[in-house]
């Protein structure tokens, strides 16, 4: 079985647009939602589709809570706004009990039919097929046994999701399904394509050079 664990933090509007999705889910997989102290009705919108945990704020953190109470053998990591069919959770269970793997991240797909979006999606694809570093938003999944022997995410500031991908990729198989996940266009509609990209890219730059995470951190936030 499949458990997918959604961090969340004050998303009252996209779970409200995503309710069809969370109830075909709930009827595959075990969903658990792990609010990080929303001041919204994040709490009472989730309680209908999956359990609700409480966790201290932060990615990674609200993450790691959630799979303690985990009942599936393999997890999967969702944002609140990304859209996943019911499909890719069969092809996530026969990758990982079929054929070796233990773990990966779904193809990504932007919620905007403009063509640079299309670039930006091969970009991101390409990269995470080349070198086994997924990032959230790719809906990573890995097998239950394998996240609690390497200790969970990493409890940073930012890039959590690149440091463990990292580790995962030397313990065993780590794939890039096909299967696609989709992304809200909403960080790039409101902040500009051009800002936005320039910004993604010099938060990978300086996290190649080292650079403190909590000052990397401060850039993400320039365009939330």
């Amino acid at each position: 079985m499949v458990t997918i664990i959604i961090p969340i933090y004050n998303e009252e509007k996209n779970l409200l647009e995503k309710i069809g999705q969370f109830r075909n889910l709930s009827k595959s997989a075990e969903l658990i939602f792990v609010d990080g102290k929303s001041s919204d009705n994040s709490c009472s919108i989730a309680v209908a589709y999956g359990k609700i945990l409480h966790s201290k704020a932060g990615r990674a953190a609200q993450m790691n809570s959630g799979v303690t109470q985990a009942r599936g053998d393999i997890l999967l990591f969702l944002h609140a706004d990304n859209i996943i069919l019911t499909d890719t959770l069969e092809t996530i269970e026969r990758k990982i009990t079929e054929d070796g793997y233990i773990g990966g991240c779904l193809t990504q797909r932007i919620d905007n039919n403009a063509l640079i979006y299309r670039l930006i999606e091969w970009q991101g694809n390409t990269r995470a097929r080349l070198t086994r570093e997924f990032y959230g938003d790719q809906g990573i999944f890995v097998k239950k046994n394998t996240f609690l022997r390497m200790g969970g995410f990493p409890e940073v500031p930012i890039m959590e999701d690149v440091l463990f991908s990292r580790r995962l990729r030397t313990i065993g198989k780590t794939v890039v399904l096909s299967d696609k996940i989709t992304v809200s266009a909403r960080r790039w509609e409101k902040n500009g394509i051009i800002k936005t990209a320039l910004i993604f890219n010099l938060i990978i730059i300086l996290f190649w050079l080292k650079a403190p995470l909590h000052k990397i951190k401060q850039f993400y936030e320039d365009i939330r």
